[in-house]
């Protein structure tokens, strides 16, 4: 088979930091698929940013050593020649739209090249309709959830139809059902001879349509695995290379809701009865919610992508209006104004909430420096393995690093209730660890948490109560509580 990809000893440096890629050597042949994963800032997103052009036509550095996309090196081939031959996936989809609306995203890259009107209307039919998407096909892209915007930068290049298909931290968005439809198209595309690379720190779902799985440290490949021999290794193997797990975690419904404490104050939180939708009065995505968290109380919701996880957040933190019912705090109703002062919302688009210069400033961006500010930045930063990179810019940083800094900042304000959107993705064991030991520290200093997710096997170290939120939403009434195995 012919090679697809090839680096002979690639080396790159960001301008101004440390070397990111050591004298990478790897061939992927045509048809292959590749999982590459590694803690965070291993250096996967530097590899992908290679292989799609983006380095050196995008991200400026230096670049040392031989890379081959075909029969072509990289140094002959112009920057449009890249989408031509790769299509790619990034972490964060909304960077790479170029349109408002689903439909014309789908057919937007297969225009730029010239198409075929016809193929460019079927391929993106056949998408829709294989995906169950079809009822996104109107939509702005801006109203779409984080998932939905993954799945349709999945299309936009499976309608194009490149020879390599190059994904970074695919998964970090999407639901399990959303997964297991990555991981089907990604095996139908292999199948139809395609040559795909995926970084993701999540492995489980891809286990059926990997052939080799690569793990990357400080830069360099250190290791390489059939899928029969990294099913092989051990769980202390896993766990000391900060390795996600290599099964899935299933939801198991219990017969009756989580029954809360009887307090002898009111809950911190209360919610009755609650509606909410994008605006207050456009249709509902959520119905008849209720519900009650105590003091220091860790709560995970979980749920389709689209269903309104985010919006609830929103809502909560006063960003949103509620449709009906009403939200109380410390047993009294709260105006969106007053919930905006309690509340802190950890976006799950981390460059949304960095405005800094610098990681150390993120931290106190609002406070007023004094010694014990500055003490406690320092040390939020140290245990969520980011003092290294105090004096750096945040846009320098990788997803999972983005991800961690904004839960610091989050944890530096110690509001009275704090919403965590995905706080996960991108995110290796080892710091996934590291998130959960903190958040059990702070809530038994008193803060609350609401944390949405579709990370189980993050949500397993918690123990706590999980609402799955479909049962809210149209005409679902019934509330259902869930524990994890």
């Amino acid at each position: 088979m012919t090679d697809m990809i090839r680096l002979e000893e690639v080396s790159f440096t960001y301008e101004g930091e440390e070397p990111q890629l050591n004298k990478v050597s790897l061939t992927i042949r045509q048809g292959e698929c590749v999982l590459i994963t590694g803690p965070s800032g291993c250096g996967k997103t530097t590899l992908t940013r290679l292989i799609n052009g983006l380095i050196p036509h995008y991200y400026e550095g230096t670049v040392t050593g031989q890379l081959y996309l075909g029969d072509r090196n990289v140094s002959e081939l112009a920057d449009w020649e890249y989408g031509q031959r790769v299509g790619s996936v990034f972490q964060d989809a909304r960077s790479q739209f170029f349109t408002s609306t689903v439909f014309d995203e789908l057919a937007f890259a297969s225009e730029n090249y010239q198409h075929e009107a016809t193929k460019i209307k079927k391929r993106t039919e056949q998408f829709l309709q294989m995906n169950q998407l079809g009822h996104l096909k109107k939509r702005k892209l801006a109203q779409l959830s984080s998932g939905e915007k993954q799945k349709i930068a999945m299309g936009a290049v499976e309608v194009h139809a490149p020879e390599i298909y190059v994904l970074d931290e695919p998964s970090a968005n999407l639901d399990n059902q959303g997964n297991n439809q990555l991981a089907k198209t990604v095996k139908q595309l292999k199948n139809a001879g395609k040559t795909i690379l995926i970084a993701d720190h999540r492995v489980y779902y891809l286990m059926e349509a990997v052939d080799r799985i690569i793990y990357m440290s400080k830069g360099e490949i250190h290791a390489e695995w059939s899928v029969e021999e990294f099913q092989a290794l051990s769980e202390e193997t896993i766990y000391s290379l900060d390795l996600r797990d290599k099964q899935p975690i299933q939801l198991v419904t219990l017969l009756q809701d989580k029954a809360h404490d009887q307090l002898a104050e009111p809950p911190f939180l209360c919610l009755d009865q609650l509606a909410i939708g994008y605006q207050r009065f456009a249709p509902s995505l959520l119905e008849n919610l209720s519900l009650t968290l105590a003091k220091g109380e860790i709560l995970l919701l979980t749920g389709e992508n689209g269903l309104g996880k985010t919006t609830l957040a929103r809502t909560l933190c006063g960003l949103t209006k509620q449709q009906a019912g009403t939200i109380k705090l410390n047993g009294q109703p709260q105006s969106a104004k007053k919930r905006r002062e309690q509340c802190w919302f950890v976006l799950q688009d981390a460059d949304y909430q960095l405005f800094s210069e610098s990681v150390f400033n993120e931290l106190l961006l609002g406070t007023k420096k004094t010694a014990v500010e500055i003490a406690q930045a320092e040390k939020l930063l140290q245990e969520l393995n980011l003092l290294e990179f105090k004096d750096q810019h945040p846009a320098t940083l990788s997803g999972g690093q983005k991800q961690r800094l904004v839960f610091a900042v989050g944890l530096m304000r110690e509001p009275e209730l704090l919403i965590l959107d995905e706080p996960t993705s991108g995110l290796d064991a080892g710091n996934m660890r590291r998130v959960q030991r903190m958040i059990k520290e702070y809530a038994k200093r008193g803060v609350t948490f609401m944390i949405i997710t579709h990370d189980f096997e993050f949500a397993k170290g918690f123990g706590r109560q999980t609402i799955q939120l479909d049962h809210f939403s149209k005409d679902k009434q019934k509330k259902l509580a869930y524990q994890l195995l």
